[in-house]
Formats: C-alpha cells, sequence, structure tokens
C-alpha cells in the first residue's frame, strides 16, 4: 500500500510539474516507456516561447529552444538494453521518467481486429498467465475522437499477467515473438480503433489531392453542414445516453437492446480525417522501428478504390514521421462471409500495394478467418506470421517468411495451366493430405470461371485443369469472400490468392461506402404516453424484426424495425421500461395487407399529460415530435399519425377535445397536410377511479369533432399486472395495435371522404 501511495504521490508532483509555466512532454513519453535503438530519437513537448529545454540520457545532454511554444530535441540513442533515466528540464522544471528501455518500436494500427484485446482471444488465461514479459512494453493511444474529448491520461505498461489483458492480441503475439528470436526490448504503440475506414486515418489534404478521393469527404462535409446550429450536439448527447443505457443493460444481461448507431458528425470517430487529427498526432513522430496494420473491413465495398487510397495513407503516415521510407507491414483480409462486400477485391488492392510500395509486406491471413465472424478469436497465428515476415524482411533473417506467390502460367497440350510460384520455400503442400488443392477457378475467352481440380506437380508448380473448360486462359485462386484453402508450403505459410484476368472489378466506380437501400416509405407517427411507449413485456413471441418495416433511429438512419420500438424517442423514460405497444402489431398487419414497407416514428413519453404537447409547451414534446417525423420524411410520405394518451387527463374530460383540436390543427398545418389522418385510442375501461368511461365516451366522439379522424375501441383488453394498472398486457397491446391498423388501412388506403362536423 505504501508503494501505491507514493507511487500516486509522485504521479500527481509530476503532473504539477508538467503544468508549470505551460512547459510539457508529450503525454506518449512516461516511464516504463521502450525508445528505438540506433536512431535519432525525436523527444518534444511545450514550453514559454524561447526557453531552452534540455533533455539528458545515458550521460548525454541535447538541448533545443522553444519556437512558438513548441520544443523538439533529437536525442541519438546507442544499442538495446535498460532500464534507464531521461530527465526533461526547462528552467526550474525538470521531469524525471524511470525505467526506460532502448529498443525496437513498432506502431500497430487498423481497426477492430487489431484492436481486438488478448483477453478475448481462444485460451486466454492460460496466455495471460504466463504473460510475463519484462522487456515487453506497449503504450495504447487514449481514444480521442474530437478535439476537446476529454480522455484519461495513459501510460507504457509493462507485459505482465496484470497488463496483458490489454494488449492488442495481434500486436502482443507480434512483439512476442520478436522478443523470444532478437532478445531485444520490444514496444508496441497501440493505435487501432474498431469499425474505422482508412480515410479516418489520413488528412483532409491528401483526401483533397485526387478526384477518386473528393467523394468521402463531400459526403461528410453534405452531412455535417446540414445540421442546423446545435442540432447535432443535441443529437450527440441522446446517443451518449441511449449508449450508457445499453451498456448498463448488457452488463447486466437484461431485456436486450440494440446498441445505438452513432450519428455521423463532427464528433463521431468513424469521420474522415478525424482519428489523424486526434489520435495519430498525438504519437506521430515518435520514433519507430516500423508499422504493423490490419484494416480493411470497413472499405470492402470500395476495394478498387483502395488500391490508391491504401498506398496514399501509408505514403502520409511516412511523411508525418519522417524517417523515410520504414517498414509498413499488414496483414490481408481473412476469409468472411457476406454477400454485400467484396472482401477479394479488397485482398487484391493489400497485395498490390505489397508489391508496388517500397518497403511494405503483407501478411496472409485468409486461412485464420471465421466465416461467420467478422472477428476470429484466434490471433496468435497472424502475429507470428506478421512477426515472422518482421525477421525475414525488416531484420535480415534468412527464413521463409511467406507463402507461395504465383509468377506465371503456361498452357499445355491438354487443356491444363501449368503455374509456376515463387515463395514455395521447401516445396508446396496440400496441408490437409489430400490429393489436390481448393479453391481455384479456370476460365476459357468467353471469361466463364468454373472450378478446376489442382494437383502438385512438384515444388513449386501446380496443374489446374476442368472438364467444362477446353482450352483455359485465365485461372482465379480464392477469388471469393470466404472458402477452403488447404494450399501451403512446408514451412507452414499458406498461398496468396491471385488471379489472372483483369476484367472489370465490381468496386470500379465506387468512391463512398454505400448507404443501406432504403426503399420508399410509408411513413407513421405515434406519439402519446405510455401505453403507446409500450410497457408490454417482450417475450420471444415479440422479438426479431419485424419485415420490410423500418425504425427511425436517434441519428436519422433507418433501421430493421424491432422491439422496444420506442427505444429511440427523445423523450422517453429510461430504456428498461420500455416494451411492447401497439406500434409492433399495427406494422405488421399493415404491411402484410397492403405489401407496402413501412417506416415507424416511435416517440412517446410516459406520463406526460396532453399540456406538455401541446405546440410551445415547455417540454416541447411537439417539437421532438415534429422534429423527428421530419427526419424521416426523407425516406418516405406521412399516412397518418397514431395519438394514444389520456390517462394523465382522464379526470377531466370536458376540457381535453379542444387541447386535441388544437393539437391536431397545428401538426396538420406544420406538417402541411390539412387532411392528415389522425387515430386515437380510448384507454383502458377498468381503471378502478371510474374515470375511463366518460373520459372514453368523450373519444369516441373525437371523429365528430375533428376531420379526418378516427377513434378505436379498448374494449375486452386486459391489464399488465391488476386493474390498479393503466397499462395494457403485451397481448393486448397486440390486439390494440391491429384495431390501429384497421383503422389506419381505411384512412390511407382507401378513398378519403370528408366526415362532416356536427355543429
Amino acid at each position: 500500500m505504501k508503494r501505491i501511495l507514493f507511487s500516486l504521490f509522485l504521479f500527481l508532483a509530476s503532473i504539477v510539474v508538467f503544468a508549470d509555466g505551460g512547459f510539457t512532454v508529450a503525454d506518449v513519453f512516461t516511464d516504463h516507456m521502450v525508445l528505438q535503438r540506433n536512431a535519432n530519437v525525436k523527444i518534444w513537448g511545450e514550453a514559454a516561447d524561447g526557453s531552452q529545454v534540455e533533455v539528458l540520457f545515458e550521460g548525454h545532454s541535447r538541448k533545443s529552444k522553444a519556437v512558438d511554444g513548441k520544443w523538439m530535441v533529437t536525442l541519438r540513442t546507442g544499442e538495446a538494453g535498460g532500464p534507464y533515466k531521461l530527465e526533461v528540464i526547462n528552467g526550474n522544471n525538470k521531469v524525471s521518467f524511470r525505467d526506460v528501455f532502448v529498443g525496437d518500436v513498432w506502431l500497430a494500427g487498423g481497426q477492430s481486429n487489431m484492436e481486438f484485446a488478448l483477453r478475448r482471444v481462444k485460451d486466454a488465461k492460460a496466455e495471460i498467465d504466463l504473460a510475463d514479459y519484462p522487456q515487453i512494453r506497449y503504450y495504447k493511444v487514449p481514444r480521442k475522437y474530437y478535439p476537446g474529448h476529454e480522455v484519461p491520461e495513459t501510460s507504457w505498461k509493462t507485459c505482465t499477467p496484470e497488463t496483458a489483458p490489454e494488449f492488442a492480441a495481434v500486436a502482443y503475439y507480434f512483439a512476442k515473438n520478436l522478443h523470444k528470436d532478437l532478445n531485444i526490448p520490444i514496444g508496441i504503440i497501440q493505435l487501432p480503433v474498431g469499425g474505422t475506414t482508412v480515410e479516418a486515418w489520413t488528412s483532409r489534404k491528401l483526401l483533397l489531392s485526387d478526384k477518386d478521393f473528393h467523394p468521402i469527404i463531400e459526403r461528410y462535409d453534405s452531412i455535417a453542414d446540414a445540421y442546423q446550429s446545435g442540432e447535432y450536439e443535441k443529437i450527440y448527447d441522446r446517443y451518449i445516453k441511449s449508449l450508457a443505457e445499453y451498456n448498463k443493460l448488457s452488463a447486466e444481461k437484461k431485456q436486450y437492446i440494440g446498441k445505438p448507431t452513432e450519428p455521423m458528425g463532427k464528433w463521431n470517430f468513424r469521420r474522415p480525417v478525424g482519428l489523424s487529427e486526434t489520435m495519430l498526432n498525438v504519437v506521430s513522430p515518435y520514433t519507430l522501428k516500423g508499422f504493423i496494420f490490419y484494416q480493411g473491413e470497413s472499405n470492402t465495398a470500395r476495394g478498387a478504390q483502395y488500391r490508391k487510397l491504401f498506398p496514399a495513407m501509408i505514403k502520409e503516415w511516412r511523411a508525418s514521421w519522417g524517417q523515410g521510407d520504414i517498414p509498413f507491414l499488414f496483414v490481408q483480409l481473412p476469409r468472411f462471409e457476406t454477400k454485400t462486400r467484396y472482401w477479394n477485391e479488397l485482398r487484391e488492392a493489400q497485395y498490390l500495394t505489397s508489391l508496388h510500395v517500397k518497403n511494405t509486406g503483407m501478411a496472409v491471413a485468409f486461412d485464420q478467418g471465421n466465416p461467420k465472424d467478422i472477428h476470429p478469436i484466434v490471433k496468435d497465428t497472424v502475429g507470428w506470421r506478421l512477426a515472422q515476415m518482421a525477421l525475414g524482411k525488416v531484420y535480415g533473417k534468412k527464413i521463409v517468411y511467406q507463402g507461395p506467390e504465383f509468377r506465371k502460367k503456361t498452357k499445355t497440350g491438354d487443356g491444363s495451366l501449368l503455374l509456376e510460384f515463387a515463395n514455395a520455400g521447401t516445396g508446396i503442400i496440400a496441408k490437409d493430405g489430400s490429393s489436390s488443392l481448393s479453391g481455384f477457378m479456370v476460365a476459357g475467352k468467353d471469361g466463364q470461371f468454373y472450378p478446376a481440380e489442382a494437383v502438385i506437380v512438384d515444388n513449386n508448380r501446380v496443374r489446374v485443369k476442368s472438364n467444362q473448360v477446353n482450352d483455359p486462359v485465365d485461372v482465379r485462386y480464392l477469388w471469393v469472400n470466404s472458402g477452403y484453402m488447404n494450399f501451403f508450403n512446408k514451412e507452414g505459410f499458406p498461398a496468396l490468392p491471385f488471379r489472372t484476368d483483369k476484367y472489370r472489378l465490381e468496386t470500379e466506380g465506387v468512391c463512398v461506402n454505400p448507404e443501406p437501400m432504403i426503399p420508399q416509405l410509408d411513413l407513421f407517427l405515434f406519439i402519446g404516453q405510455s401505453n403507446m411507449a409500450g410497457r408490454g413485456y417482450i417475450t420471444d413471441n415479440y422479438k426479431g424484426s419485424i419485415k420490410d418495416v423500418y425504425l427511425l433511429t436517434l441519428n436519422g438512419d433507418m433501421e430493421p424495425a424491432r422491439n422496444p420500438l420506442n427505444k429511440y424517442s427523445t423523450i422517453r423514460k429510461q430504456i428498461d421500461l420500455q416494451g411492447v405497444g401497439p406500434a409492433y402489431s399495427f406494422a405488421k398487419a399493415i404491411a402484410d395487407k397492403t405489401k407496402h414497407k413501412l417506416g415507424l416514428v416511435v416517440n412517446a413519453r410516459g406520463g406526460s399529460s396532453i399540456n406538455s404537447w401541446l405546440k410551445g409547451a415547455k417540454d416541447d414534446y411537439y417539437g421532438e415530435a415534429l422534429s423527428r417525423i421530419r427526419q424521416a420524411m426523407k425516406y418516405g410520405t406521412l399516412k397518418a399519425i397514431i395519438w394514444h394518451q389520456g390517462e394523465a387527463d382522464s379526470r377531466n374530460p370536458e376540457a381535453y377535445m379542444a387541447k386535441l383540436q388544437k393539437l391536431v390543427a397545428d401538426l396538420r398545418e406544420d406538417l402541411g397536410d390539412t387532411k392528415l389522418p389522425v387515430i386515437v385510442g380510448e384507454i383502458a375501461e377498468w381503471r378502478v377511479n371510474g374515470t375511463s368511461d366518460a373520459f372514453n365516451k368523450m373519444l369516441r366522439t373525437v371523429p365528430r369533432h375533428i376531420p379526418y379522424s378516427y377513434c378505436v375501441s379498448s374494449q375486452e383488453l386486459v391489464p399488465l399486472i391488476n386493474e390498479n394498472d393503466p397499462h395494457f398486457s403485451a397481448d393486448s397491446q397486440i390486439i390494440l395495435g391491429r384495431r390501429y391498423a384497421e383503422a389506419a388501412y381505411k384512412a390511407c388506403y382507401s378513398k378519403r371522404i370528408e366526415i362532416p362536423i356536427k355543429r
């Protein structure tokens, strides 16, 4: 305990020193760090303009003056070793870093498969229990998504069973294998963020430098510029609250709620350029040995563009570090089953990058993928392959570090193609022991590809033939999203997927990720209080998405509709109160009867009175409903408003009608449709206070007082719990929703007949 308190004291003291006079050392420099060996290492930070900064390390001193409040010192390091102390002095300020090692530093970047923590891998506990490597350290760059985003401070961690769980698994296995072979300290800077596209890690200048990249930034700008002042902040705040609720419920293993989607805009971490500014620049130009990178899943709709975009990113990263063409090793995407993306075309773009960009290398991982899971839990082989590539390509070890790579094809006289491969090592094999190699296809001049039999001829040649192609011209190997792989060399490295044809790519001309194809929808707005929000229990009968029905999300997208349908309400109570409401069966009934595709906007609030729904009311439920339906109207046409409210007003039915008339009139005026159907529903008829009879009697007269309106009955419905409960059971909500649907069908899908108002 004393040691912990003393360490805490030193840490807090260093914060005070850092703040004195505006003097700082960049956040990436902490105790336990690894500095690159035999290199001109850059140390930097901030200080008073013109003041001198001195760096002391292993008996050497280097000085520099701050310019425009920033300073940088270049320090020459020697051979691997440690632990050492590094000191930085600025006037009366002195900062010391202890337990500093000199070795090789690699930056690990990419998205979720690089970010994937060691604690999540297969047999994680066994690996973590043995992960005691004092000379392997990692620094996890804080996930800062936008300027001003407050993030917790972090520091370099020594790899121990206590710290290893958060080590990026691929990077951990990479470091472990390098350390074992080289016997030097290894430092890893962890930069990956799941779900990110490659353009999130580039600059705006880069995206504007090529016409094929322009649409990326143009689309983002059009989205960001469309928000009115303060609108995005409001939407993002809702997202954060909804995400917190989702995380809480998921941790408690309670009712599953779909994870909310982050609204695109200036705070979205997936936006173009964003992480380049807020995370990459935090660690650039920390002197490195090289980069390892595992990314591409989020760019698989744009494989053709990736051929230029990925090399451009590599070039920009290298320029940012100022270390010339330092090694850049990356993982080719593994297999994964999907019908909407083109992983094969992205893999080819990665392969072409390895061919044409100097000092790069690609580790094949096709066999390491899980066809059903985009995040395979086995990461050790990928890390090992990257390490072997580094040992062979970067460190000059005389080893085989990659698999068979296609070199040329030759026609034979028997209708076969003879293929020759480089990097065959001591020979090519079918790893599973079979007599043939899987994954080959051949085509004639017509360009139609058929499965081919592939047999090994000798150490580096394969013969392929198909009975369906008499005169083969081209061959493809694993030109698929997912498939079976058994083609390896004896050293254990898989063959590189390839094709010999030059047919047009499916992704040619695709410059931005396609948006989900949402058809034109019939829109319905559901507003009111708790029975509209839904309090019925979501049993197995009421789970799953509704066919051809979509739900408006918090950020204005449409997603397949599933319970609870009030989860994206901007005015709702806590998420675990939301359940089955009438919108569920309403949507199923309308979609089934009309064969139309529907869009639902459900924005209800339990316990709300009609006063709180009136235009101009303090709570502004009216404004929220109006804003939400306007968001949705880009997807289709509003057909009707479904209103279920009154429990909070049941003691005063006499005053209710005039307020409802005003509410409807205002909604119709603001939505530009004076004949917009409005359907209301009776409240529970069993209320013990006896107020429901008079209130429901009043509601039944709504069609006489408000044109183009309808009222549905609550007769024979039953309570959720008991007669003191104003909420309908889930089964009763289903009946009520169908009654609403019957009225909506008459109102919206048959000729409108104006109902005169009795005076």
